[in-house]
């Protein structure tokens, strides 16, 4: 999570203020380049330019969202609409890699705390 959150915003150090991605940077990983079958996992997805895009296959906090699940049940992206940057990992490893339910359940705990579940 703190990883994404340093890609849309500040995030506090001891030692300084650490931004990753400026913003016009931060557009580009957004922004949709691609998008179908995916011949790895199998699925529809979209991409950004190195992440996974908002869909069925990563259903992150909103269209605006990009991350990316890992194997097992994995799951960080980040919102820049809302500022929030999400992770999850598991140590029980499951055989999917996209919309595993247990992630999936906490980013919907998330929406509904923020009001942007309907």
């Amino acid at each position: 999570a703190r990883f994404y959150a340093a890609l849309i915003g500040e995030v506090d150090d001891v030692t300084r203020r650490a931004r990753l991605f400026d913003p016009a940077t931060t557009e580009l990983a957004r922004a949709e380049e691609s998008s179908g079958p995916d011949r790895v996992l199998v699925v529809g997805t979209r991409f950004g330019l190195g992440y996974m895009l908002h869909g069925s296959a990563s259903p992150f906090l909103s269209p605006g969202s990009f991350g990316h699940p890992g194997r097992g049940g994995a799951l960080g992206f980040a919102d820049p609409e809302t500022g929030v940057a999400f992770g999850y990992v598991t140590n029980g490893f499951r055989k999917t890699v996209t919309a595993d339910p247990r992630a999936q359940a906490l980013v919907r705990a998330v929406r509904t705390s923020l009001g942007t579940d309907g």
